[in-house]
């Protein structure tokens, strides 16, 4: 069971990741259909998942998103310490795709880094062949700033890795470009 409510949402609560989560991150960041489009190649061992949640998943802000108390997915704003930036991660395990969940928990991580934290721009990082994550992005407003040709290899093939950003101004209306 998740630990306490760090946010609520309508149809999801983030909670953060405690070390009990661990095996449930673990059996998603390992699972083919959620480890593909995020570009881990490697099976993740509990040991080298349990050194990057001491280490890497401490520096940011780590939630579990979970639907009516139940854990389905994982959002992530880390980088902080780039002038006024954050940058964001999330899945959500691929039986529970499609329900609106990663856009509900995305925008109340966005919502966190400009209202709590401050945060002048959120940026993200998805590869050209996720559709569904682009369209996520792009539905709540991000604009895609670049693009590393060609970045990882997927699949026996080498795709695009995409840049995408949102300033705090565009999020709240305030910029009308």
């Amino acid at each position: 069971m998740p630990g306490p409510v760090f946010i609520h949402g309508k149809t999801v609560s983030l909670h953060p990741l405690e070390r009990e989560d661990l095996s449930f991150f673990q059996t998603y960041r390992n699972h083919p259909d959620s480890r593909r489009p995020l570009g881990h190649a490697e099976p993740q061992s509990s040991a080298e998942l349990e050194d990057e949640f001491e280490g890497r998943l401490q520096e940011g802000v780590s939630l579990v998103v979970c639907h009516e108390g139940e854990p389905v997915g994982f959002v992530a704003l880390f980088n902080w310490k780039e002038a006024g930036h954050a940058e964001l991660a999330y899945w959500i395990v691929p039986e529970q795709q499609g329900n609106g969940y990663a856009t509900e928990a995305v925008s109340l991580a966005v919502d966190y880094a400009f209202d709590e934290r401050r945060r002048h721009k959120v940026v993200a990082g998805v590869f050209a062949t996720n559709a569904p994550s682009r369209g996520l992005l792009e539905k709540l407003g991000f604009r895609q700033e670049g693009r590393l040709r060609e970045h990882a290899y997927l699949d026996g093939e080498y795709v695009d890795l995409l840049r995408y950003g949102l300033l705090e101004s565009e999020w709240r209306g305030d910029d009308q470009a």
